[in-house]
């Protein structure tokens, strides 16, 4: 039976500025290298050197609060492993005594070669969580065929123009990057409505890939 999608959805007029911050991330499977940018960095509590330079899974995965890292083990390595889509909601331990949740988005895919690669978004939620605005666990949700494939084409098309307007002036860019980061936040949103309706990520036979 498909889950309803909830009611308190966020729209960008309901997000508060100083929270339309969005990290973007890249993953070499193959490496054991995930690398973030300096938005990122700041997030999870890391040096902008350590995050460009690029994190084992282990390392990352140490940041993660660990009551949401065990939930979801199965769809989370799986997706990691051999393809598909997620947006997964959870908590995370940047310092001693200190919780911020985050929204994570992301595509992986293997190549020609058999290598997997992800790249995607990370949000910090936590305003919307304190306000209410958001409520319930942390939930894992993936798909392995693009249900939601419109989207993710739309999101990686903002992604790239993310990175662009990072590159211009501050002056001329800010209100381009509010924009493009509430566009990317809806689209994030947006994905995980259309992971609602999708089979679990675990019962997804094993063997067939991403191309």
């Amino acid at each position: 039976m498909a889950h309803r999608v909830p009611e308190k959805t966020l729209t960008p007029a309901s997000l508060p500025m100083a929270m339309l911050k969005i990290g973007l991330w890249e993953d070499d499977v193959s490496a054991d290298r995930i690398r973030g940018d300096a938005v990122m960095a700041a997030m999870y509590g890391l040096s902008e050197a350590e995050a460009a330079q690029g994190l084992s899974w282990n390392r990352l995965s140490s940041l993660f609060h660990p009551d949401d890292l065990r939930a979801h083990p199965t769809p989370q390595r799986h997706v990691r492993q051999d393809g598909g889509l997620f947006v997964w909601e959870h908590r995370i331990a940047p310092a001693p005594g200190v919780v911020r949740w985050v929204l994570a988005r992301g595509h992986f895919e293997r190549n020609a070669d058999g290598r997997v690669r992800g790249r995607g978004i990370v949000i910090d939620i936590t305003d919307t969580r304190m306000d209410g605005v958001i409520d319930g666990p942390a939930q894992f949700l993936a798909a392995y065929e693009a249900s939601g494939a419109l989207l993710e084409r739309i999101a990686d098309r903002a992604l790239e123009l993310c990175g662009m307007i990072r590159d211009l002036e501050p002056e001329g860019a800010e209100y381009l990057r509010i924009l493009i980061e509430a566009l990317l936040h809806e689209l994030g949103r947006q994905i995980a409505a259309s992971l609602q309706e999708s089979p679990p990520a675990a019962e997804r036979p094993r063997g067939t890939r991403i191309h």
